[in-house]
């Protein structure tokens, strides 16, 4: 996180970061619940048609994708656009603009290492290509494609065949810092509501 943005969420009061946490967990659950109740009336009207036609399951998964996706024009939003979208969007999240980058990123190239001067120093090295990259850029936007792509069309058990093989592997590793993640989120939160009130404020 960029200087300036440390110092602005160091600058806030713990008391008015906590204030301003709980008006803006408040306006997510009055949204989320918001959608459900739509996801009930949608299923009303479902079951007043030809239920045999109609897959709800699917419908329904296809609209809570659509709502998490947020389409700018939610009329033209195509389910499998809307997998490639979440798919890009969730692959940045978890991996792309993570650690990944920074073994990527370097004054010189992996790419072109007979060109690197004698006793470069290791870490300014990209240690992937972008051959490299590519690669893995495409192994898991095809992977997190698939298991959106499940769910929307309410696949589950074969969901749970694919993520049920890998049961046995990892069960010594970190468990996921759930709460790190969740402050990192809540700064993100407050650095936009930040900048949303500093435009109302100049309109």
């Amino acid at each position: 996180m960029s200087s300036d943005k440390d110092d602005f969420l160091n600058s806030i009061d713990p008391l008015e970061r906590s204030k301003l946490l709980k008006v803006m967990n408040g306006t997510f659950e009055k949204l989320d619940r918001q959608f459900m109740d739509e996801l009930v009336e949608m299923e009303g009207f479902f079951y007043e048609e030809d239920e045999e036609d109609i897959n709800f399951e699917s419908q329904r998964n296809i609209m809570t994708l659509e709502y998490i996706n947020k389409c700018e024009i939610p009329e033209e939003c195509d389910p499998e656009e809307n997998v490639f979208d979440l798919s890009r969007k969730i692959v940045h999240f978890i991996f792309r603009n993570g650690i990944i980058e920074d073994m990527h990123a370097g004054k010189f190239g992996y790419d072109e290492y007979l060109k690197i001067p004698e006793n470069t120093p290791l870490e300014v090295i990209s240690q992937l290509s972008n051959k490299d990259m590519m690669a893995l850029n495409k192994y898991m936007m095809d992977r997190v494609g698939y298991i959106l792509h499940l769910l929307q069309n309410a696949e589950y058990t074969k969901l749970h065949y694919i993520l049920d093989k890998e049961k046995y592997f990892g069960d010594d590793w970190d468990r996921p810092e759930i709460d790190n993640i969740e402050k990192d989120t809540e700064d993100l939160f407050l650095i936009e509501f930040s900048h949303q009130k500093d435009h109302d404020h100049n309109i």
